[in-house]
């Protein structure tokens, strides 16, 4: 035999071997592709139950997506509303504000004019008692209050404590117990 001859018998059974190989690769591939479809329609199987669920929850939410943008432009208008009453709030506390400082001024000036007639009654009443009193007068400088001398307190008694009567086992009977006898 000659090497041609030789070559062409190695080549039929290598063709032959690729031939067999393939037709077993097909086989194989087709049962993959069997098994990859039947899991892909149990998953779709069980599948289809959740996206119909997920489909009524889309429809149900469909009314309140609608209604969201007219709640949130409300919201914005009471938001609005409330800055502005906040800031009349503000307004108001500065009014407040400074009627305080001016009822302050008003009460300090006051005080001054109350404490100047005071000084002045003093000295009147000194003027009028003659040159006794005339060391005791009372002068009110700025911050200081007349003082009046304390007067000598009465000895208090102690304290009393109220004494309640034994305690009687029987009822007290009343003008309507009287009268259903």
């Amino acid at each position: 035999m000659d090497y041609l001859q030789i070559a062409l018998v190695v080549l039929v059974v290598i063709a032959v071997w690729a031939v067999v190989e393939v037709a077993l690769t097909m086989r194989t591939a087709r049962r993959s592709i069997d098994k990859l479809t039947t899991s892909a329609a149990e998953v779709i199987d069980q599948a289809q139950p959740i996206v119909s669920k997920l489909d009524g929850i889309v429809d149900e939410l469909e009314p309140a997506v609608k209604q969201a943008a007219p709640l949130l432009e409300k919201a914005e208008v009471s938001l609005d509303s409330a800055n502005v009453s906040l800031e009349r709030v503000n307004g108001i506390l500065e009014d407040v504000s400074s009627v305080s400082g001016t009822a302050s001024t008003v009460t300090g000036a006051v005080n001054r004019a109350a404490e100047s007639a005071v000084s002045g009654v003093a000295s009147v009443v000194s003027r009028l008692k003659g040159g006794q009193a005339a060391g005791r007068v009372a002068r009110l400088e700025e911050g200081e209050s007349l003082e009046v001398p304390e007067q000598p307190r009465p000895e208090q008694a102690p304290p009393r404590y109220v004494e309640y009567g034994a305690a009687t086992t029987e009822p007290e009977k009343t003008a309507d117990d009287a009268e259903e006898k």
